[in-house]
């Protein structure tokens, strides 16, 4: 899924009207579940406790070793190609089995972004309320959350630790086409002045975590083959 990103932008982001900041390299690692919890250190705007929690784990998991099963149902151990992927596969195979949806085979951008709210891999809803019951399904985000769920508009940012929604197939920005299947990514940073939205997003480019930069424009964050919905705060 290739989206319309502003990498010149990308420095931009630490800059003036940043709202949260990318996790300093100090981690310890939860030998649970093999991630690692960061702390944020000067960030420009104070972030609640449950927005700080959420950004550091989803910049977290793009440096940590997580396990998968290749095509052939062998256990492997992620890579780090570059500082904004992580790559779950072998060979060039798309297998969608890996710690962060149970080895289920389903595509997993929604259990990524549970994981990202709560800690936890695959989630029971009844211990996290704040997360949809369905959260495995992209448009559950939007459906069913339980936070306030915010149509696209041009002139309302999100904020770190909020969700993306992308709906497949073409559309107009906010509008509902009926299609049952998207996507969906955690906010990490914003620039308030640039209106830069930073993401952290799982099940990308085949099974992939990855960081992507985005302008914030008519059309918001768009990608081929989706179009933009808005947006599920944190709180």
């Amino acid at each position: 899924m290739k989206a319309r990103t502003i990498a010149a932008l990308a420095a931009a982001a630490t800059t003036a009207g940043l709202v949260a900041a990318v996790p300093t390299a100090q981690a310890q690692q939860n030998a649970a579940d093999g991630t690692a919890s960061t702390t944020v250190q000067g960030a420009a705007s104070a972030l609640s406790t449950l927005r700080q929690d959420t950004v550091d784990r989803a910049n977290s998991l793009l440096a940590a070793d997580l396990k998968f099963k290749d095509a052939a149902g062998t256990v492997r151990t992620s890579t780090q190609p570059s500082s904004n992927r992580n790559l779950l596969s072998w060979g060039g195979s798309n297998t969608n089995s890996n710690v962060l949806n149970g080895y289920n085979g389903l595509d997993w951008c929604g259990y990524f972004v549970a994981r990202t709210w709560t800690g936890a891999n695959t989630p029971a809803p009844t211990a996290y309320p704040r997360i949809p019951t369905y959260y495995m399904r992209s448009q559950a985000w939007r459906t069913e959350s339980r936070t306030p769920y915010h149509r696209f508009s041009v002139s309302l940012l999100p904020k770190p630790g909020d969700v993306l929604v992308w709906q497949n197939g073409a559309g107009t920005a906010g509008v509902d086409n009926g299609t049952a299947t998207g996507h969906v990514g955690v906010v990490t940073a914003v620039n308030t002045t640039t209106k830069v939205v930073t993401s952290v997003e799982g099940n990308v480019e085949g099974d992939e975590i990855r960081r992507y930069t985005y302008a914030w424009d008519s059309d918001g964050p768009t990608k081929d083959g989706k179009h933009f919905m808005g947006h599920t705060s944190r709180e």
